[in-house]
């Protein structure tokens, strides 16, 4: 069940609320072009990434409404405003089959496929979508994927008993909020969010290492055009595993922006480089709307 949207203008986001399937109910954020600009020219649906929420995401959103482009987005279940545990999962694939409600019911309200742009966790997440083919898309946008992770010694063996004996159990959140951009705001920003998670469970660390192994193995299956940025300084995430990605997604769909000082969240990084991401994303949409 979706609520009804209301009248929104442009760069406010008007915050309804979808449950899906299993009742669990997601809180979402819809951003709409400026009124006078005509008919919007498409439509983006952004998946954040883990531990945070889409009220990051304004900045963002404006950049993709002054192309003309409707954005949706939303809490993964969990994370944010939304419902469920939080930040575990009750089946393995909860976040590939709410993306796929979330794409369902902007395609019956707009009548057409969306671009899917993800970061990080949200990266991986739409990278597993689009290579499993669950839903069409116009495009795939990726911002500094976890398309690889680096693990501390042990933690395999730790990863299999938590996942059997206690999946929903919290563990601190891993991620270095200075790590995040080179600009100090963000990290301040960050730590003061009440809705940024501190932990993270077993049972999400577990999807997240199971759907990068399929994601790989998939990239050759990607059907859409793609557009991967990431940050070559990116300690959160380890950039080798987008290049792998890129490297074995069809070389016809492929473009790769890399941002060689980049940290983590290219999108929230200090100018001038942040103005050069929004740049190349800008410039990669204007081309396929």
């Amino acid at each position: 069940m979706t609520q009804a949207p209301a009248q929104v203008t442009a760069h406010q986001a008007l915050e309804t609320r979808q449950r899906m399937k299993d009742g669990t109910e997601l809180l979402v954020r819809t951003w709409l072009p400026a009124p006078d600009t005509g008919e919007p020219r498409g439509t983006v649906i952004l998946v954040h990434g883990m531990a945070e929420h889409s009220g990051r995401y304004p900045h963002v959103a404006k950049v993709l409404t002054d192309l003309g482009l409707r954005v949706r987005a939303f809490d993964l279940r969990g994370h944010g405003k939304s419902g469920g545990p939080r930040m575990a999962l009750d089946a393995q694939d909860n976040y590939l089959t709410d993306l796929a409600e979330i794409v369902d019911a902007a395609v019956a309200e707009w009548h057409e496929m969306p671009f899917v742009l993800g970061h990080s966790m949200g990266g991986l997440i739409v990278a597993r979508f689009t290579t499993a083919r669950i839903r069409p898309v116009r495009g795939v946008l990726l911002s500094s994927p976890a398309l690889r992770v680096k693990l501390p010694p042990g933690a395999g063996i730790v990863r299999g008993l938590l996942s059997a004996l206690a999946p929903k159990l919290a563990v601190p959140n891993p991620v270095d909020p200075a790590k995040l951009s080179h600009d100090p705001s963000i990290a301040a920003a960050y730590r003061a969010d009440p809705l940024v998670q501190g932990t993270i469970s077993a049972s999400l660390l577990e999807f997240m290492l199971n759907a990068i192994t399929q994601a790989q193995q998939d990239a050759p299956r990607l059907e859409a055009p793609m557009l991967l940025m990431a940050g070559g300084a990116d300690s959160i995430v380890d950039p080798s595993g987008s290049r792998d990605f890129y490297a074995n997604a069809p070389e016809d769909l492929r473009t790769l922006a890399w941002f060689d000082n980049g940290y983590h969240e290219i999108f929230n990084e200090a100018e001038p480089l942040r103005s050069e991401v929004f740049g190349k994303m800008t410039e990669w949409l204007a081309s396929r709307i």
